[in-house]
Order: C-alpha cells, then sequence, then structure tokens
C-alpha cells in the first residue's frame, strides 16, 4: 500500500511540475509617466483581474520588474499596486538578475510587457526548473498595453 501511494505522489507531482505556464512580465518604473498614467495603472488591474480566465488552459503568473534607481519607490510602488505574484528590483537597466531570466533580452523602455510560455519538469527536492520557455507576446507602450488590455488580451 506504501508503495502506491508512493507511486501516485510521484506522478502527481511530476504531472504538476509538467504544467506549462504563461509568465506575464511587467517593466516599469516609478519615475516614469507613461507607467503612471491612471489608464496604464487601470490596465495592469484589468491584466490582473482577467487574465487568467482568458488563458485558463495555463497556470500564469505576473511579474513586475522595476526598473527603478530608488528601491525605496520602487518598494513603495509595489505595495500601493498589489498585482504582483512576484517582483524583481534592480537598478535602471542593470537588473542583471531578471536580464539573465530572460536570456540577455533587451528592454528598449518602459512601460512593456513580455509574456513567455514556460513548461517546468522536476528539479529534484520538490523543486521547479523551467525545462523549456517559449517568447509568446511583447507590447510596448502605454498606449499598445492600454489597447492589449481592452481587447481581450491575445497572444498571436
Amino acid at each position: 500500500m506504501k508503495t502506491i501511494l508512493t507511486l501516485s505522489f510521484l506522478l502527481l507531482s511530476i504531472s504538476a511540475f509538467s504544467q506549462e505556464q504563461l509568465t506575464v512580465f511587467y517593466f516599469g518604473a516609478t519615475d516614469c509617466g507613461p507607467c503612471n498614467r491612471p489608464d496604464v495603472i487601470e490596465s495592469i488591474d484589468v491584466i490582473r483581474t482577467n487574465f487568467d480566465s482568458l488563458h485558463s488552459e495555463f497556470e500564469t503568473k505576473l511579474v513586475m520588474v522595476t526598473m527603478d534607481e530608488n528601491m525605496d519607490e520602487a518598494i513603495k510602488y509595489i505595495q500601493k499596486y498589489e498585482y504582483w505574484d512576484e517582483t524583481s528590483m534592480g537598478s535602471r537597466y542593470h537588473n542583471e538578475l531578471i536580464l539573465a531570466h530572460l536570456n540577455k533580452a533587451e528592454i528598449p523602455g518602459v512601460p512593456h510587457i513580455m509574456i513567455f510560455k514556460d513548461r517546468f519538469e522536476d528539479g529534484g527536492f520538490g523543486t521547479q526548473t523551467i525545462k523549456n520557455r517559449e517568447f509568446v507576446k511583447n507590447i510596448m507602450g502605454g498606449d499598445e498595453i492600454v489597447a492589449w488590455a481592452n481587447a481581450e488580451m491575445k497572444l498571436d
């Protein structure tokens, strides 16, 4: 019986780790005028509220990447708008952690959204490791983000 339970747990774990996930990276800064436009902030709220249901075949994660030099201001911004599943803070465009995570993707400006489809595998000891990351969508600029959020957030 113990063997069957262990095998069942392993199979459930493997299936959980093989999930596909859409990771939505939002690049913004507190000193960025377009990032702080009310319609852009509203669009982020729309994305947070509706993205999951529009793409229900995937798990989703919304990641805020602050491109601020002033980390105190970045923290206030993150806390003011609690839309994020994760955050990454760096100094301006020297956010080495996130840029390495995105395979040296160039971030030409903010606000900016990049969406990736991630597939995970068991990394051992109950952890997940990204097995495959596929670039899905790039939305650059406040007007483009607002238009995309108001147009059903299509991935094509």
